[in-house]
């Protein structure tokens, strides 16, 4: 269909080629046989058509809205199922694995690709704390602490339907934290193979949080390892290696 109308009822055609439309007037009294009668002018003949074009027929059905066209804020039945979002994830390593030559070039596009996600997951999160908010600008932490904390419970919260299961800080260094996930959602369904054994799938999620950071104004190395336990063999430690001058921010802001 091409988008236009048909009527359910279709109006009779005249015996004459001049006009497409033949109207029936109603009768003036019972007795009174039933004529064909004409317009004499245009535009009685197209109110005469438009009268009976929107009587018989059904309204017009909203034209579908598109993704653009939705509202930001979020609403009922707005999430996205975990095993789609997994299995998106799946077939953007398999496009990736193509056009790479090394698991170091692999793990480093879906970091980038990642980082972009991660750049507009934080522009709507806040954009939605904002309309929560009244239209008011909530209050913007600019201490690491709380930022990270942000990162391990809303970025997490809105990503993976749940926070992170850990946020430490690493003992080789003041300038390094760790996120843990003791079963990453994304990818616990992705096989391995053995010959691409030290691939971590989730650099795509280390990309996210580095892109968060970033435009936090937390600039930031962030790479993802598998470190695996008896009980969780596929954990999960986002490695967050901060900026020199993240640190020396940090220390003016604490004296």
């Amino acid at each position: 269909m091409d988008g236009s109308y048909y009527p359910s009822n279709p109006l009779p055609q005249s015996s004459t080629s001049t006009n497409r439309f033949s109207l029936t007037a109603p009768s003036s009294s019972p007795s009174t046989s039933t004529s064909t009668s004409k317009p004499t002018t245009t535009a009685g003949r197209i109110a005469s058509a438009t009268g009976l074009y929107t009587s018989s027929s059904p309204a017009l059905a909203p034209a579908p809205t598109g993704i653009l066209d939705r509202p930001l804020n979020k609403g009922k039945g707005a999430e996205v199922g975990m095993s789609a979002f997994a299995f998106l994830l799946a077939e953007v390593v398999s496009y990736s694995q193509s056009r790479v030559d090394s698991v170091t070039d692999l793990e480093r596009r879906l970091s980038s690709l990642g980082y972009e996600a991660g750049l507009r997951i934080l522009s709507l999160i806040l954009l939605r704390n904002t309309q929560q908010a009244g239209g008011k600008d909530p209050k913007r932490e600019h201490r690491l602490i709380p930022i990270l904390q942000f990162v391990h419970t809303q970025v997490y919260k809105y990503c993976f339907g749940k926070p992170a299961d850990g946020l430490e800080r690493s003992v080789e260094g003041e300038d390094e934290y760790m996120l843990t996930m003791n079963q990453p959602p994304l990818t616990q369904h992705i096989s391995i193979p053995k010959d691409m054994s030290q691939l971590s799938c989730e650099a795509f999620t280390a990309g996210i949080v580095e892109g968060v950071l970033d435009g936090l104004d937390v600039p930031a190395r962030v790479t993802a390892h598998t470190v695996g336990t008896d009980q969780y063999p596929q954990r999960t430690v986002i490695l967050i290696k901060l900026d020199q001058k993240v640190m020396d921010r940090e220390e003016v802001l604490g004296k």
